[in-house]
């Protein structure tokens, strides 16, 4: 049996540019690891696919891009086996960190380990970008500038640093958040300003950078997210967003700064820090 831990991710700053021939929008975003972790195990058997997990609601079908991702490994290799696939979930799902994303690239990485198939780079790029946007960055998370769909990485060197993640306790729906979406914004220069502020540790300043183009209809939808933005600075964080399309917030703190959830605020804080890098294990 094959056993590996794969990271969430938060995006600090996200901005939806224009849309492209294919359908699909340009993304300019800053992806950084977190040290939350979710873990897989990969056991070969004869034939077929068999995905369990304990967190209820969790499909364990070609719903689950672990499964998508195990088939179409199976279909690109010619591997006549089948794999029974355990997954323990820490990640919160549809909370715009990326947990599914993250469980299908280590699909991929495991089962090129667990049946020797010794992939290229360029082919575990090809599959983690046939199953989703975020896919690639997770079969070698760093801080990353993602651009495009996903597809086009380029390596930040950002020290690590302190973050809070506040999962409300409910999912967005990413097709949602799109449909919603009314503004279309170029996100080139604050993107690489808000860069070089994180590189260089001046947490306060990247607050006048940092955007994403989901929280004005994410907020409109659930104004008691905005005001938890609020109480985050309020209470010492140098800088707050929404990542991904929501729904978790993440607020950049010190290392001595704690936190306790307002009194009659459901959900749950989560203390992270940003990892420079992390080798799927």
């Amino acid at each position: 049996m094959l056993t590996l831990r794969t990271p969430a991710k938060v995006n600090i700053g996200l901005w939806v540019e224009r849309r492209r021939p294919d359908g699909y929008h340009e993304l300019r975003s800053l992806f950084f690891p977190v040290s939350l972790f979710d873990r897989l195990s990969f056991e070969a058997r004869e034939q077929g696919i068999e995905l369990s997990c304990e967190m209820p609601h969790v499909p364990s079908d070609s719903k689950n891009l672990v499964w998508r991702a195990a088939d179409l490994y199976f279909t690109y290799t010619g591997v006549r086996s089948g794999v029974r696939i355990e997954l323990e979930k820490e990640i919160p799902v549809g909370h715009g960190l990326g947990g599914g994303s993250s469980d299908a690239a280590a699909t991929l990485l495991g089962l090129d380990r667990l049946f020797n198939t010794r992939l290229s780079r360029d082919e575990l790029h090809s599959l983690a970008i046939e199953l989703g946007m975020d896919c690639p960055f997770f079969l070698d998370p760093r801080p990353c500038l993602v651009i495009g769909r996903g597809e086009r990485m380029e390596p930040l060197n950002v020290p690590s640093f302190d973050l809070v993640i506040y999962s409300p306790g409910f999912g967005i729906s990413t097709r949602w958040a799109y449909k919603q979406l009314k503004r279309l914004t170029n996100g080139k220069n604050p993107c690489k300003l808000l860069a070089k502020a994180l590189r260089e540790r001046r947490y306060h300043e990247a607050s006048r950078w940092l955007y994403n183009s989901f929280e004005e209809v994410v907020y409109k939808r659930c104004p008691e997210l905005e005001r938890m933005v609020g109480w985050f600075v309020s209470n010492g964080a140098w800088f707050v967003g929404l990542s991904g399309s929501g729904s978790a917030l993440f607020a950049a703190v010190g290392p001595d700064v704690e936190f306790e959830l307002p009194a009659g605020v459901r959900g749950c804080l989560l203390r992270v820090r940003t990892l420079e890098h992390w080798g799927v294990v």
